[in-house]
């Protein structure tokens, strides 16, 4: 027995799974398309079934940073183990460049003071697709390490916080995670990392 023995096996179908990602499982939810698997999930909430859960459904975690199990105590949930090669292959962030164009610098009243925190850094409405661009690259090399803290869980989805670096000043910005490793970013910036 080797001591890669309990972080890498292979699956019934010969593929290398890496035991630290999962895949939660609500059953009969599918992932995609987006529009049906909404019809569904609120279906199965008229039958009883949780929003929170639902939303999970197909989400990738890292087993040592996921909500518990059960969520509630007529949880149907369950965690699949999903290797990090398919993890890794599924998994985008989009960001909207209207997170900046549209929030951060619109004006001081609607960015909530986050204009300043990017003016600060040298950065200005003309920098919004480098920013988008750069919000993608960083949140996803970081959710693949596995580098992110769960926030809110409701019937929308989980919550994440990861970690962003933008001239030497690292914070935390604010991103959904959706089924299959998307993860969509929610807001620029969600705090200062001390």
């Amino acid at each position: 027995m080797s001591i890669f023995d309990n972080l890498i096996r292979i699956d019934e179908k010969g593929n290398l799974i890496y035991n630290g990602w999962i895949e939660w499982d609500h059953f009969l939810i599918p992932n995609k398309p987006e529009w049906f698997r909404e019809i569904l999930r609120n279906l199965m909430a008229f039958l009883g079934h949780c929003l929170n859960c639902t939303a999970l459904d197909g989400c990738y975690l890292l087993d040592n940073n996921r909500p518990e199990q059960p969520l509630h105590e007529y949880c149907h949930c369950k965690k699949n183990d999903v290797s990090f090669a398919i993890v890794k292959s599924k998994s985008n962030a989009e960001c909207a460049i209207e997170k900046f164009t549209e929030y951060v610098f619109k004006n001081n009243k609607d960015s909530k003071g986050k204009n300043k925190i990017f003016y600060d850094l040298g950065y200005s409405i003309k920098d919004s697709e480098y920013l988008k661009n750069e919000y993608c690259r960083q949140a996803l090399e970081q959710y693949l390490l596995g580098n992110y803290k769960l926030k809110n869980l409701d019937r929308r989805g989980q919550r994440l916080a990861i970690p962003i670096i933008l001239r030497n000043s690292k914070f935390y910005s604010g991103w959904m995670l959706c089924p299959e490793g998307k993860i969509r970013n929610t807001t620029p910036f969600g705090g200062w990392i001390k």
